[in-house]
């Protein structure tokens, strides 16, 4: 029986300094860091003994990775004992990276340490993400990030002139960006003065009750502010590959292209996703134990989410493979085209734009209207 290799590795770490006002990733505070810490880490093995289980019973198991992402959370502030602890656990369990293999970690700023970074590069990190969101400290305060200004700065000095390959996170629609008047391309524009190969766009989206959620941009001024920043990265050397994400060439997230690809993804920590494409398998780990609850798609579900995520990237994905109707299908794609939607299309292979990103949402409504999905 053939043996489906999983090739990335998802861990979620579940702590942060602070619990800003907009954020619904789980996290908490620790009040004792050594007895929290220490939980974790003891979930994570029993954790991964229980994926074994998982991959076994979906004829699948880990390789060696390809790509290895620790999110969160804030997981930079797991620093030195972090990175021993994952050199241990990878090599307990004979888990290789690969040659070329992508170690991503997100760090925020006030939230990392020299020693730190050093002792996780020694682990083979060899990509960052930095939680930056905004160089304005009024727009900081608003979202409530626990770092300042100075820490922003400090942390992009530290990256660029250590020439680490990192990323940076951005927030667009924030509140109060009509009132003040924010001007991120002037913000992107001192960002792009430290030499990030990569840089996420993220819009804010916002939990019930959110404190600010009167004072969000309408959106207009949303799209505006999307299209005028996909328009300045593209023109300083950005390729726009992902709805969300630019990088420079050759420097695209290789673990987040896993998920876009629907791809296999193994997953550990509380509420950590992961996916097993042979099986359809979706599964989540609960925040309390050491346990996952399990989803399989169906082959309806498994193709909606794949023509999703396969539009999300602009690379030509073909429409073909699930259209009901190739009259109709060609004709909407017409009319996409003369709405300037498509960057690239190849009969009914597409791939879209940034306009198209904006509006993938409402382009997947005119592929359920008109039955063509």
């Amino acid at each position: 029986m053939k043996i489906n290799p999983v090739d990335s590795l998802y861990i979620h770490f579940p702590f942060c300094r602070h619990l800003c006002n907009y954020c619904d990733f789980y996290k908490n505070v620790p009040t004792d860091k050594n007895v929290e810490y220490t939980k974790f880490e003891t979930s994570l093995l029993e954790g991964y003994s229980e994926l074994s289980k998982l991959l076994e019973k979906n004829n699948s198991s880990i390789s060696a990775l390809n790509t290895l992402y620790l999110g969160g959370g804030t997981p930079s502030l797991w620093d030195k004992r972090g990175a021993e602890f994952m050199k241990n656990f990878l090599l307990e369990r004979n888990i290789k990276l690969s040659s070329g293999a992508e170690f991503t970690l997100e760090v925020n700023p006030g939230a990392w340490s020299r020693e730190g970074l050093s002792a996780w590069q020694s682990t083979g990190v060899n990509r960052y993400s930095l939680g930056i969101q905004s160089l304005d400290s009024n727009f900081l305060k608003i979202i409530d990030r626990v770092h300042n200004i100075d820490d922003v700065f400090d942390t992009l000095n530290f990256f660029s002139s250590n020439e680490l390959h990192f990323s940076v996170d951005f927030m667009l629609g924030l509140p109060f960006s009509e009132k003040y008047n924010r001007d991120i391309i002037a913000e992107l524009s001192e960002i792009l003065k430290f030499n990030p190969e990569h840089i996420s766009l993220y819009i804010l989206t916002t939990k019930a009750g959110y404190v600010h959620r009167d004072h969000l941009p309408g959106e207009e001024y949303i799209e505006g502010e999307y299209l005028a920043v996909a328009n300045f990265l593209e023109s300083h050397g950005f390729n726009h590959y992902e709805v969300s994400n630019f990088a420079k060439a050759n420097k695209e997230s290789k673990h987040n292209l896993k998920y876009w690809r629907s791809e296999s993804v193994a997953a550990l920590g509380a509420s950590a996703t992961g996916f097993l494409k042979e099986s359809a398998t979706r599964y989540k780990w609960k925040v309390t134990k050491s346990e996952y609850s399990e989803e399989v798609l169906s082959s309806d579900e498994l193709r909606l989410e794949e023509v999703y995520m396969g539009l999300r990237i602009n690379q030509l994905y073909d429409l073909s493979k699930i259209s009901k109707d190739l009259v109709r299908l060609g004709s909407l794609l017409d009319e996409w085209q003369g709405l300037d939607y498509l960057k690239e299309r190849v009969e009914y292979r597409v791939s879209l734009n940034s306009k198209g990103f904006l509006l993938l949402d409402s382009l997947m409504n005119d592929l359920f209207k008109h039955e063509l999905i």
